[in-house]
């Protein structure tokens, strides 16, 4: 998996930059991004996973993601047809150095520290925003502003959000280091089903001895091997819980679990529910 270190043009009329276009699976790989700016994304019709920071999460379409600057994010969607995204990018200093630290501003303060973890809205929540963020197309000059900076409180009082990283995650790595975290994000999320997927085989796999990698991981994860790797394969099965009609023991079984009293001990351990109250839940 590479890295694209991005920078976002912002117009010198503009404080911020708004744009539409579309989006499709890189065919030699995902591709993790990181930027100076602050990034608003939206993918309206688009269902799959996103890398954000330290995890690995399934996003249904109308998600909207906040993410702070040098966070690496990448997307895969579930098919291979080109979908349509929208992304704001502005910088700290957008507004005028240090208008975001005003006692006015706290609330938005606060939203914008917790996106150096990254930030998800899930699509009920974020179908608020869209008025704005349609006018942000649609206005100039000061009325831009105004909504955009509606749109920041709105985010900032929403009950809903959800913290994506871990509240240790900053992202401190030595260059080198990028090309081997991209192929750890890479080989779990490819073969995260494979019900023999191994410490050993991973850590061969990044070419280090077990002990080395264990540590590797945890100074960029801040949790082990064995809880990511659970936590990506529970994501996968509450997604099969949401969208299919497959058992239990399927699920599990297509999540890489092949006892299935260890999926429900690690499902209720990091869902809280069992698969089966979880799904409940659901109707």
């Amino acid at each position: 998996m590479k890295t694209l270190i991005e920078k976002w043009i912002i117009p010198r009329e503009h404080s911020f930059n708004v744009r539409g276009y579309e989006l499709a699976n890189n065919p030699e790989g995902m591709v993790m991004r990181m930027h100076d700016e602050y990034e608003v994304s939206i993918l309206p019709n688009a269902r799959g996973k996103r890398f954000i920071g330290n995890t690995i999460e399934s996003f249904a379409g109308g998600d909207m993601f906040l993410i702070g600057p040098k966070v690496p994010h990448a997307v895969q969607f579930d098919t291979n047809v080109p979908h349509k995204v929208i992304t704001i990018h502005f910088l700290y200093d957008s507004l005028g150095k240090g208008f975001f630290d005003l006692p006015e501003n706290n609330a938005i303060k606060d939203l914008l520290r917790d996106a150096k973890l990254g930030i998800a809205f899930p699509g009920q929540q974020a179908s608020r925003f869209y008025p704005l963020i349609r006018q942000l197309n649609e206005v100039r000059g000061f009325e831009r502003l105004m909504a955009f900076l509606r749109l920041l409180n709105e985010m900032s009082q929403t009950p809903h959000k959800k913290v994506l990283s871990s509240r240790g995650f900053v992202r401190r790595a030595a260059p080198k280091d990028y090309e081997v975290v991209n192929k750890v994000y890479e080989y779990i999320i490819t073969r995260f089903q494979d019900q023999d997927i191994s410490l050993e085989d991973i850590s061969g796999y990044a070419n280090m001895s077990p002990n080395t990698f264990c540590r590797f991981f945890k100074k960029h994860f801040h949790k082990n091997f064995t809880k990511f790797l659970n936590e990506v394969r529970i994501g996968h099965a509450c997604k099969l819980l949401q969208e299919t009609d497959k058992n239990v023991s399927e699920i599990a079984f297509a999540s890489g679990y092949n006892q299935i009293t260890h999926f429900n001990r690690q499902f209720k351990q990091i869902i809280g529910y069992s698969p089966k109250a979880y799904r409940k839940e659901l109707d």
